[in-house]
């Protein structure tokens, strides 16, 4: 039997103290609250004395602020505080008599801002309609709240301070949500009272609760190094152990879960029990993937870190290797920007007042948005959500990947992908910007000058990996290097290879522009015309006409071998390099997870060595382009039998030899002569 809360005699450890939760020690030290967090269950701290109200006078009746806020259990609810009586006018102060005077707590408590049973949290912005600099002001209890009726105000805790402003949160009740929530519900066979139990249920019979024990060890395997998305402690996972508790499963939101199964189940083979079972029955991905879609379009209305968790996982769902991306996709990050800033992620948490697993976790999810932001924006040639001025989170660390107080001894391939995503941030910000594209487009000069250190830090990226992450250890022996590693390394080809794309850029002339004609705008021909009365200003007049003469922008002489015959060669040489990166991978390379957005860089690839041959400036580039189409064209045929995701770079080379290079482009002489004797 546990003892009570509130004995002198057996007061509770330090750390149910401060969450004024139940501590039970019927089973000795620690306490079983601690020992399933993994706190350090001590008595070292006394309670301190209660602060109390600075007032004139207080009604028996007021509420304690502190016991109206905090939890009773680990389940962190928040109450829905009835609304105050409006006073009448017999019993309204009357102009000399006090009113209450509220005190501000010295101390806060910390607390979840996202296990809130029944609420959910969002960020009131700078300019947001209640202005943070007035909220500062608020009466905080010791929780760091201030309670209403249905909605509150949540002081983050340690902020403000030296150059960090004030953060408040606006946590709501989830029921003032139901009718957005029946709006955007995509499953109408279901009412809203039994989603959660409905949802669950059916989610079991996609997934047995046995298999499903498997599939989130494969996943924190296989997919946590490279999207570090969940925590492994709140999935009840142990340094010794990987395989989660039953009724851990029970505490995972469903879209989550969902979402976790099915990033696993592509790793499925490498479980003995699951892949007997799968063999004769394997649960529906696509089903599974869809239920994560449904839950997602409900619950972003009154979301936790939970949504965005699936939501990410949602966006690396397998897809159809052979098309291009839908603009579903970018819309898709948008709304996890959009989802990441309302929970305030892009805001340093280091310093306030919620566990240390939270700001993990919180960390963690902004730095994955904030890849798919970058990754995609370049990938895609579309402006970038997040802008550079409006987040200040600091730069991953070993803490942030810390497991029961123990930090990351091996590096994780997901902090290489950050770094590489900064890069890439200033690589679109310098060549691939609509105004960047417009100026450098004939400015081969200004080109290389901002090339060369975009290189060099790339170069600095590469010389920061541990040796076990160097290619020339992959080279000796592929089947020795982890898989993750496999998949950054070919997004670091990619990016060096988007600067010498921007390089060719200006080092060929554009071809005049077509003659415009609006048929609308023409006169009718069948209409006489007075040829000797007509005015020449009648005549139509055609607005290319009024543009620059191409013919005068300026292309690079290669005659004097200097830079732009570098370029060129360092361009080849770049080429040669992803093609032979890409010819010497082999199975234990793609068992690994890749990101969604790999797919597009394999496409990038055969753009760029077409790009190589169509714009060589003579026969001898020509030939070499020729034979890198041909080299790459060989190599994606080859893999694609065993990694579908190359299927886009195979489909974009298929459909111009099959329409014909000729047919398709307009070729400089001596492109067509190479093409025609090869």
């Amino acid at each position: 039997m546990s003892r009570p809360y509130r004995s002198k005699r057996h007061r509770p450890c330090d750390q149910c103290r401060e969450r004024k939760l139940g501590c039970q020690t019927e089973d000795g030290l620690p306490c079983l609250r601690c020992r399933a967090a993994d706190l350090s269950c001590t008595f070292d701290h006394p309670p301190p004395k209660r602060r109390l109200l600075s007032v004139q006078s207080v009604p028996e009746s007021l509420p304690d602020p502190v016991q109206s806020i905090l939890p009773e259990s680990v389940s962190h609810s928040l109450p829905s505080v009835p609304p105050e009586p409006v006073p009448s006018a017999q019993s309204a102060p009357s102009a000399h008599s006090p009113g209450i005077l509220v005190g501000r707590s010295v101390t806060q408590f910390v607390q979840s801002l996202d296990q809130l049973q029944g609420f959910s949290a969002q960020l009131f912005g700078a300019s947001a309609e209640s202005d943070p600099w007035l909220l500062r002001h608020c009466a905080f209890d010791d929780a760091g709240v201030k309670c209403f009726y249905k909605v509150h105000f949540r002081n983050a805790g340690g902020v403000p301070t030296a150059d960090k402003i004030p953060v408040h949160f606006l946590i709501s009740a989830d029921d003032l949500a139901d009718a957005d929530k029946r709006e955007t519900s995509c499953r109408r066979e279901v009412a809203l009272t039994s989603d959660e139990i409905s949802v669950r249920e059916e989610l079991h019979r996609l997934v047995h609760p046995e298999s499903g024990l498997r599939l989130v060890a494969l996943f924190v395997k296989y997919v946590y190094p490279a999207l570090p998305v969940v925590s492994r402690s709140q999935l009840g996972l142990t340094p010794s152990s990987w395989l989660p508790e039953p009724a851990v499963l029970q505490r995972i939101p469903v879209h989550l879960l969902a979402a976790i199964y099915a990033a696993a189940l592509p790793f499925a083979a490498q479980d003995d029990y699951l892949s007997v079972l799968h063999t004769y029955g394997a649960p529906s991905s696509s089903r599974l993937w869809r239920l994560v879609y449904e839950l997602v379009a409900e619950e972003i209305h009154t979301p936790h870190l939970a949504v965005l968790q699936a939501a990410l996982l949602y966006l690396h769902r397998p897809q159809d290797d052979s098309r291009a991306d839908s603009p579903f996709v970018w819309s898709w990050v948008g709304s996890l920007v959009g989802l990441a800033t309302s929970l305030g992620l892009h805001i340093e948490c280091r310093m306030w007042g919620i566990p240390a697993w939270e700001k993990r976790l919180r960390r963690r999810l902004w730095w994955a948005v904030y890849a798919e932001d970058k990754w995609r924006s370049l990938l895609l040639g579309r402006p970038p959500y997040i802008r550079a001025d409006e987040w200040d989170v600091a730069e991953l660390d070993a803490a942030d990947f810390a497991f029961h107080h123990c930090h990351a001894v091996d590096p994780v391939p997901f902090r290489y992908l950050v770094d590489l995503s900064r890069i890439a941030e200033q690589i679109y910000d310098a060549f691939y910007t609509l105004r960047q594209s417009q100026y450098l487009s004939e400015r081969f000069r200004a080109s290389h000058d901002i090339g060369r250190p975009l290189l060099d830090r790339l170069n600095d990226w590469y010389s920061s990996l541990p040796e076990s992450f160097r290619l020339p250890n992959w080279s000796k022996s592929v089947s020795g290097l982890a898989p993750y590693p496999t998949s950054i390394h070919f997004a670091y080809m990619i990016l060096v290879l988007f600067v010498y794309r921007a390089l060719l850029r200006p080092m060929a002339r554009s071809s005049s522009p077509p003659l415009i004609f609006d048929l609308d705008e023409m006169p009718d021909p069948s209409a006489a015309v007075d040829t000797t009365t007509a005015d020449e200003d009648d005549a139509p007049l055609l607005d290319c006409f009024n543009m620059p003469e191409i013919d005068s922008f300026p292309a690079v002489d290669l005659t004097d071998h200097g830079t732009g015959e570098t370029t060129l060669n360092a361009a080849e040489r770049c080429a040669s390099i992803v093609i032979s990166f890409t010819r010497r991978l082999t199975a234990s390379d793609f068992t690994g997870f890749w990101y969604s957005w790999s797919r597009i860089g394999f496409a990038t690839v055969s753009n760029f060595v077409l790009l190589l041959l169509v714009q060589a400036p003579n026969a001898e580039r020509a030939s070499k382009g020729k034979q890198l189409v041909d080299s790459w064209l060989r190599v994606l045929r080859c893999q694609t039998q065993s990694f579908p995701m190359m299927k886009l770079g195979l489909t974009r080379l298929d459909a111009v030899h099959w329409v014909g290079l000729e047919q398709t482009f307009v070729l400089p002489q001596h492109v067509q002569e190479v093409i025609g004797n090869i």
